[in-house]
């Protein structure tokens, strides 16, 4: 049973190795947005979609390990007191850096998504101010236009 309680621990110390990672990238999206280095944030994208599909690996792995240790209902600020006396510091400690490391990937995400929102609003405004038409609200950016209309002399009747 203590496998169980140690293979948690290094998950959540995965998690926020993960986290870390995705603060980095963060940063860096703000930096190539900044810059105009579509490649770069393009790139910085793929490797935050790549990071998705190993954070629902672990989500897996995370329920699997909580259905073990039979603490799946209960918030991770509490899980420390489920776990045996002489891992609740680690666990404590672990539970702590790892909610910081959220905290911090919450800002950077949070600054990322404002400076791209703004370089957005950027570019719908020069779209606009070339004549093109704006993106509606609350919808995509792009909105395809609608097909040409066919001549008669191209159409087929089939109702023969």
């Amino acid at each position: 049973m203590g496998d169980v309680y140690q293979a948690y621990l290094a998950l959540l110390r995965s998690l926020g190795e993960s986290l870390e990672q995705l603060s980095i990238l963060a940063q860096k999206k703000v930096a190539a947005a900044n810059g105009d280095d579509l490649m770069s944030l393009d790139e910085v994208m793929k490797q935050e979609q790549a990071m998705t599909l190993a954070f629902r690996g672990m989500e897996q792995t995370r329920e699997k390990l909580l259905a073990q240790l039979g603490c799946g209902d209960l918030p991770l600020p509490r899980l420390p007191e489920r776990f045996p006396p002489e891992l609740r510091g680690q666990a404590g400690e672990a539970v702590a850096l790892l909610q910081k490391q959220y905290q911090n990937y919450r800002k950077d995400a949070d600054a990322a998504r404002i400076v791209l929102e703004r370089h957005l609003r950027e570019i719908d405004a020069v779209i606009t101010d070339m004549g093109g038409a704006p993106a509606p609200e609350g919808g995509p950016g792009y909105v395809p236009p609608p097909p040409p209309d066919t001549p008669p002399s191209m159409k087929t009747d089939f109702r023969a």
